[in-house]
């Protein structure tokens, strides 16, 4: 199975869009006691991260674009400005910001070499989506990432990072699922591309409480299958600590420890975990056939028991 138009993931860069940006509040608090202390490039950063953290928060782009026009970062700032007033509704704080637009305007048509980030943003928004639509979700993350470097800031990047992680959600669910198929096997590079795109969701805002288990899961199937056994073993665990539902890690802690050669440790630990899954019933056989027709007997038959009177 194939994930599309793929490249490998690289190391995880910062999160895009989203919580993981950081707490909102406290950076427009941030932001506004380093603009009042004049320190506006610190401000400027504080603002633009707090847009990307929270990006239907309007207030915090009419803040950045004033940060930016004390900087005298004019392009920067009219396209701040924009943000605010073609979205905030009608209110004294628009009115001064529409003014304040058209100062900033005046102030970029009069420099002599007018900028064309505008340009470059349409662009980047073009190729962001282009890539949706084939399905390249790495090289779509790569232009979404080109365009918050480059300065962007609107409520809409807060869409186009949800587009992109329900979408990479998407993929990596398609691979989880086929890692559990007993028709099929993912391969160790599949499995760890689809780690990759639960990370790229949760980068970009998409937050479930399965990701984290998932991608230790993920990361722990791909180490059964190259014959790393003990490391499988600890992503396993820390797939079943992440998510105690997640059952089938439990089992796979369980089969990777059994394939280490800790066959009893194994048997064990699934008896106390899975004690009713038939998977656990079938291992404990295979232990006891090794220790011979005597042991594989009283197996059987205490299998055969507990199933006769599980009611």
């Amino acid at each position: 199975m194939l994930l599309g138009v793929l490249a490998p993931f690289a190391a995880r860069a910062e999160p895009l869009v989203g919580a993981g940006v950081g707490n909102a509040d406290l950076l427009v608090a941030e932001g506004m006691r380093l603009y009042n202390e004049k320190a506006y490039a610190q401000a400027r950063d504080s603002f633009l991260k707090a847009a990307r953290a929270a990006p239907s928060a309007l207030p915090t782009y009419l803040s950045l674009a004033r940060a930016l026009a004390a900087l005298e970062e004019t392009e920067l700032a009219c396209q701040a400005y924009r943000a605010y007033v073609r979205n905030a509704p009608a209110s004294p704080d628009r009115g001064k910001a529409e003014s304040e637009l058209s100062l900033c305007e005046r102030r970029l048509a009069a420099q002599p070499q007018g900028g064309d980030l505008g340009r470059r943003y349409v662009n980047l928004k073009a190729a962001f989506f282009e890539a949706l639509d084939k399905g390249a979700l790495v090289g779509g993350s790569d232009h979404l990432r080109e365009l918050l470097s480059a300065g962007y800031a609107a409520p809409d990047m807060g869409e186009m990072a949800a587009k992109l992680g329900r979408a990479a959600m998407k993929q990596a669910d398609s691979v989880f699922d086929l890692s559990l198929s007993r028709r099929e096997r993912a391969s160790p590079a599949e499995l760890r591309e689809a780690s990759g795109l639960y990370q790229l969701a949760l980068d970009c805002g998409v937050e479930q409480q399965t990701q984290a288990s998932r991608i230790a899961f993920l990361e722990g199937m791909a180490l059964l299958i190259e014959g790393s056994f003990g490391e499988a073993e600890k992503q396993f665990a820390i797939a079943a600590t992440s998510d105690p539902a997640n059952l089938e890690a439990v089992f796979h802690r369980g089969l990777a420890r059994y394939l280490s050669g800790d066959k009893a440790g194994a048997l064990g630990a699934l008896r106390s975990g899975l004690r009713d899954d038939p998977r656990t019933a079938v291992l404990g056989l295979a232990v006891a056939l090794e220790l011979g027709p005597a042991s594989a007997a009283a197996e059987l038959e205490r299998f055969l028991f507990e199933r006769r009177f599980e009611q």
